[in-house]
């Protein structure tokens, strides 16, 4: 893989085009210095704090200062709360809740990128032409397929064939230890759904209230973990260990895990490459960065934010392994030579689904996680009660 941006070449560069120039107004010049606190998840690519760096050399008046966060998805919400944040960089599931409660104020894009569709509708508000939050990277669901063969036809599979003509060939996240775990069970559990009956899950986050309609569609995937026909793992680190390890041909992963699996797996004798491709409904994901109520710099923090998420940001975080959130980085000449991939993630990110975008997505998620657990695991067959209690939080 070609290295496209190192840290100076990258800096040099857009500082050469104006990108990130005064002209742009990313350079502040203000008579009393402040500091900016980004409340976020921990960088396990390092490229979203390469940016940081970027704009604290260019800005040494407003500082960002990094705090990191070592949570789960799930308990993101209090952890957030608990740190006195200008800047929050918030899981898309957390985007309605912290609105709701008047957490974050709204922002007026200052974009120099296409969003796409579905990444759009996650932060917008509605006809105002405001933002919650801007989109800083997207996310969604892929397949990998191990190849040890080049020269043979490899067309890209379905989930729903991988399940059914691959008995113990495909890992995914179907396991749940812990709440660090769950969010990824919940996600890998609507996604298997989705393989079946696209219809359970709505283009808007909608969700089926039909218990047979979800009996049907989560049928398959219990007779495949029953059968020992499929193999589960909890969280994204022991599925890519299991993939990895015992040699399989397919595994349901999040994208910015594709580089350095392609690095290491390459190295194997009898792997000749790894392709991935959609679900082919995969379940959208992402950070967005919000301005916090309580911040004191507002208009700071907006700039910074606008840096953050420009044109030439998404380069640099697509070149990590981050799925960009609009067009022009998919559709950038040297990035399509150098990451061939990156076309299919946008296919995916095109023909996602969000989860539901609701202020109690956090209690909907536990009792969903329960529920199919019991029924995937335990053989608790899926009731009314089901139902009605996605119902009951979703109201």
């Amino acid at each position: 893989m070609a290295e496209l941006y190192s840290r100076r070449s990258f800096l040099a560069g857009v500082l050469t085009a104006g990108t990130l120039s005064a002209g742009a107004g990313y350079v502040l010049t203000r008579r009393e210095p402040v500091t900016l606190t980004l409340a976020t998840g921990a960088d396990p690519t390092g490229a979203r704090n390469l940016l940081v760096t970027m704009w604290n050399q260019l800005n040494p008046d407003a500082l960002i200062r990094t705090e990191t966060v070592p949570s789960s998805t799930g308990d993101q919400y209090e952890k957030f709360l608990s740190t006195d944040a200008d800047i929050f960089n918030l899981d898309v599931i957390h985007i309605r809740r912290f609105a709701d409660e008047g957490l974050i104020v709204p922002i007026t894009p200052n974009l120099d990128i296409s969003l796409l569709d579905e990444v759009r509708r996650l932060s917008e508000r509605a006809g105002t032409g405001e933002f919650w939050a801007v989109p800083f990277n997207t996310d969604v669901g892929m397949l990998y397929r191990r190849v040890t063969d080049k020269a043979v036809a490899d067309p890209e599979p379905s989930l729903k064939g991988v399940l059914a003509a691959n008995p113990g060939q495909f890992v995914g996240q179907l396991e749940t230890v812990s709440p660090q775990t769950d969010e990824a069970f919940v996600v890998n559990v609507l996604e298997q759904a989705l393989a079946q009956d696209d219809a359970i899950l709505t283009t808007d986050g909608v969700l089926s209230f039909s218990l047979g309609q979800w009996q049907e569609a989560l049928g398959p995937l219990a007779a495949a973990i029953k059968g020992r026909r499929v193999r589960t793992e909890a969280g994204e680190a022991d599925t890519t260990r299991t993939f990895q390890r015992s040699q399989l041909r397919y595994m349901r992963n999040w994208p910015v895990s594709y580089p350095a699996i392609d690095r290491a797996e390459r190295t194997k004798v009898t792997t000749a490459e790894i392709r991935i491709g959609r679900l082919p409904t995969g379940i959208i994901g992402g950070q967005s960065l919000a301005v916090s109520a309580e911040s004191k710099h507002r208009d700071v923090a907006e700039q910074a934010i606008h840096f953050l998420t420009n044109r030439s940001a998404q380069l640099l975080l697509a070149k990590y392994g981050f799925a960009p959130t609009g067009l022009d980085a998919y559709i950038d000449q040297r990035l399509a030579e150098s990451l061939p991939h990156l076309k299919y993630i946008r296919y995916a990110v095109e023909s996602s689904r969000p989860r539901p975008m609701h202020r109690n997505y956090a209690e909907f998620a536990r009792v969903f996680a329960e529920h199919t657990h019991r029924y995937l695991y335990d053989g608790e067959q899926l009731t009314q009660r089901f139902i009605e209690d996605m119902q009951k939080e979703l109201a």
